[in-house]
């Protein structure tokens, strides 16, 4: 067969364009047999190569794929689309009452000691922050959580009061939080506990039909054993020992740990270095990083537009990540506090996954490993 359909096609575009018709043809173009197949009463959509679409897949709540969040919504209130963006990863509100505000965070930073801060002290301009001791013990999804109560006057409006519920995994705080008018809460309480005790998270299956896989569920019967690698974990096996989802080049004296974080490394007296990623807004995660640090008795306030677009960039996992660089004293999210420090912190957002590095410790070691921790992040490589 004689393939000439490009060449007519060129011709007639010609004309439509007004343009010299003349045209020179090359030399006929022979395809075999099975490089032109015969697709009989193939649709509009094959022969011009478009897939089909399909239906939008969502989660019951606005978000697509499985809800990754699971809970038993009281009676009289209703589901509201999450915000992932806004470290809102699931959404209530009580029905008719549209100034009350429920949401759920999962693993945020700023450690407990620095969330309470921001709730009592930041929020409702309270002078005296306790202590996670005194806060009375509840569950919370399915884990030993506390309770803070606190009312007063909230974004400017008063006679206002919150309840949260929360619990922390390391530095990273997942929190229940229902603000609104004082009456309203304190008549809800009853129902906010048993909402943050229904709370179960569910990690999303590769099958987007199929249901979605709760934290410690058991295999079914007769399934493939899993695990690093494809095989379940050794009987007595530390499960953070599993491999870690990043690699890098070990700077001169710097030390690996193995722990918790997904890839930690310390030097000097007191300082450490780690990986690890969560969800939500990189520059709202950053200004977290910023109230960490004091100078002159006061913690550093979020950044402005003009210092976020000025933030240089750092080579991190084969492309630029925002570099921040901040001194003075360090209060972390567990408490650990360094008088005179530096931190340094490299961040990227990958959809709405947040992948940083972040290097603190006594100014005068980190000043000495600046350049070191520049090129521990340019060395960074994903394994897995």
């Amino acid at each position: 067969m004689k393939i000439i359909a490009s060449s007519i096609c060129f011709l007639a575009l010609l004309n439509a364009c007004g343009a010299d018709t003349t045209a020179e043809f090359g030399p006929p173009k022979t395809v075999s047999k099975d490089q032109r197949p015969i697709v009989w009463d193939a649709s509009t959509r094959d022969r011009l190569g478009v897939g089909d679409m399909g239906a939008p897949a969502t989660g019951g709540t606005g978000q697509k794929g499985p809800k990754q969040v699971v809970a038993s919504v009281p009676n009289g209130w209703e589901e509201l689309p999450p915000a992932p963006a806004r470290f809102r990863n699931a959404v209530w509100r009580i029905k008719g009452e549209p100034t009350t505000d429920i949401y759920l965070t999962i693993a945020v930073g700023g450690g407990v000691p620095g969330n309470l801060r921001r709730w009592y002290a930041d929020q409702f301009g309270k002078s005296v922050v306790p202590a996670v001791e005194a806060l009375p013990p509840i569950d919370f999804a399915d884990r030993p959580g506390r309770l803070v109560e606190v009312e007063g006057t909230f974004a400017g409006k008063q006679d206002w009061a919150a309840l949260i519920a929360f619990y922390n995994e390391g530095s990273a705080v997942t929190s229940l939080k229902f603000t609104g008018p004082k009456r309203i809460v304190a008549a809800n309480k009853k129902e906010f506990l048993m909402l943050a005790k229904s709370i179960r998270f569910a990690a999303q299956s590769p099958n987007p039909k199929a249901p979605p896989i709760r934290a410690g569920q058991a295999l079914p019967e007769g399934h493939q054993p899993v695990g690093p690698g494809g095989n379940s974990p050794a009987a007595g096996a530390n499960p953070t020992e599993t491999a870690s989802p990043f690699t890098a080049t070990t700077p001169e004296g710097w030390t690996k740990v193995d722990g918790r974080r997904i890839l930690s490394h310390t030097f000097g007296s007191g300082s450490e270095l780690y990986i690890s990623q969560l969800g939500g807004a990189l520059r709202q995660s950053l200004d977290i990083w910023r109230g960490e640090v004091s100078v002159g008795g006061k913690r550093l306030s979020p950044l402005t537009d003009e210092e976020y677009n000025a933030l240089p960039k750092a080579l991190f996992l084969g492309d630029d990540a925002v570099m921040m660089d901040l001194a003075g004293a360090f209060q972390g999210m567990t408490g650990d506090q360094i008088e005179s420090a530096r931190l340094l912190v490299a961040a990227r957002l990958d959809g709405t996954t947040i992948t940083f590095c972040k290097l603190v410790g006594p100014q005068s070691e980190v000043d000495a490993q600046r350049a070191a921790f520049v090129q521990f992040c340019g060395s960074v490589r994903r394994t897995q």
